[in-house]
């Protein structure tokens, strides 16, 4: 057998002969079984990406002596040299998604701490076709994954993911806590076209602040991972953040717990400190109706009913965080209807049913004019 070049020969203890390569530096015996040439080489298990956080988007490369901008006189590179509106509309062919089809969620039913309001099986009016994304404020579905599903997917004895993982409750009666985390269930398909982040650290600010305003971050029901989503970011991605939609259980009977979930999400959205400044909100309000014309005879809550409500203190306590929004520049706000006992039950349910008929009535005008500010 003829020796490489580079390589020289040499006994082990078991005098079998071995051959080193000296140019890469590697030993192995010379005559090896099978099993020691089938062995694949260690290799660590790769951990999921959160999705559109900076921690998980493409780097910047150091900057190397040879690439100094002495060399190149200070000029810029002609793409640089582009007006802003045109590399605007490169980053958006590259990193926006261009059919609304490419958005649509998994389909994967999920069963996490809480009931989600988004129907992913939504069909277009008079067709089978999946009812696809409006690219106009196209949103992200974020959501908290099951627990059971995030146990099975990240067990003891492999790494967490990076994301951040919190306790939801999530048995029937919801008096259990169990560890999980957050997942996108519509991701768009944008992983080929990120190396341009790469390219320079201007370029990559214009791509992140391209990337976290032009979406909605769609929360629904899923409050308890507000928190962890946006503590993932990194405070130029929360300063980008435009529009956040999120849905608000406003029951008869509302449990600690909801409250606390509610009051810790937009406590954060709200605080100087997390160094969010939304200009959009869209807020669900979950509507009771007992059958199909419930609400025919009820009478509605006036915006003026809301607006003494407010200044006499008696404003409900989930409604008392979101006069901390400053800044909006649109609110939407829509009932999301399900069905709800006879008024005849008790005076909480009455009440309540008089507020669902007023959400996208007296309520919804009486936000807008607490929260949007008037801009000349």
């Amino acid at each position: 057998m003829a020796v490489p070049p580079a390589a020289v020969r040499s006994t082990d203890r078991n005098d079998r002969e071995i051959v080193t390569n000296l140019s890469l530096g590697l030993k192995r015996p010379l005559y090896t079984s099978c099993n020691q040439h089938s062995h694949p080489p260690a290799h660590t298990e790769r951990q999921e990406n959160r999705f559109l956080c900076l921690n998980a988007l493409p780097r910047m490369p150091s900057p190397s002596p040879s690439r100094s901008p002495s060399r190149h006189h200070g000029e810029p590179s002609p793409f640089l040299r582009l007006p802003a509106e045109l590399r605007l509309q490169i980053y958006s062919l590259l990193l926006l998604p261009r059919q609304a089809t490419d958005l649509l969620p998994s389909y994967e039913k999920v069963h996490s701490s809480t009931q989600d309001y988004f129907d992913y099986d939504k069909k277009q009016h008079g067709t089978d076709l999946p009812l696809t994304a409006n690219l106009t404020h196209p949103h992200l579905l974020i959501r908290t994954l099951d627990p059971d599903r995030y146990t099975h997917r990240y067990p003891s004895h492999r790494p967490h993911p990076l994301r951040t993982s919190y306790s939801v409750r999530c048995d029937r009666f919801r008096s259990a806590c169990k560890s999980t985390t957050y997942h996108c269930v519509n991701t768009p398909r944008i992983e080929d076209q990120l190396a341009i982040m790469r390219t320079s650290q201007r370029i990559h600010a214009e791509c992140a602040d391209l990337l976290y305003s032009h979406y909605t971050f769609d929360f629904d029901t899923h409050v308890e991972a507000i928190v962890p989503f946006l503590s993932d970011l990194t405070p130029f991605a929360r300063s980008r953040l435009q529009s956040i939609r999120l849905v608000k259980r406003a029951l008869a009977y509302e449990k600690e717990f909801d409250r606390c979930e509610w009051s810790n999400a937009l406590r954060y959205l709200t605080a100087q400190s997390s160094g969010i400044h939304l200009r959009r909100l869209e807020l669900g309000v979950v509507a009771g109706r007992p059958g199909e014309n419930g609400w025919d005879r009820v009478p509605q809550y006036s915006a003026e009913y809301f607006r003494t409500m407010k200044d006499s203190g008696e404003e409900a306590g989930w409604m008392q965080y979101l006069f901390e929004f400053r800044g909006l520049r649109e609110l939407e706000v829509k009932a999301i209807v399900e069905h709800c006992p006879p008024t005849t039950n008790s005076e909480a349910i009455a009440k309540y049913v008089r507020f669902s008929a007023s959400v996208e009535g007296g309520f919804r005008e009486f936000l807008r004019g607490q929260l949007v500010a008037v801009h000349a």
